[in-house]
């Protein structure tokens, strides 16, 4: 479900957490947490103690890895 934001940024779909991200990829979320330090994965949003990802990016950082090869 998209919802639009009241900044005028057009549709925004909810944040994963880094379970749904780790199922879209399909890795272990200790895969994700150690990319998380390593800073080789998809970009996330620190939300108070909880890593967060806007679902965008991680399809554009996966498009991004089968252009590389990678």
């Amino acid at each position: 479900m998209n919802e639009t934001t009241e900044h005028g940024i057009g549709p925004v779909e909810p944040l994963w957490c880094a379970g749904q991200v780790a199922e879209f990829l399909n890795v272990s979320q200790a895969t994700l947490s150690r990319w998380r330090r390593e800073k080789v994965g998809p970009a996330f949003i620190q939300v108070g103690a909880v890593s967060r990802y806007n679902p965008a990016t991680v399809r554009a950082w996966v498009r991004a890895q089968e252009e590389r090869g990678g």
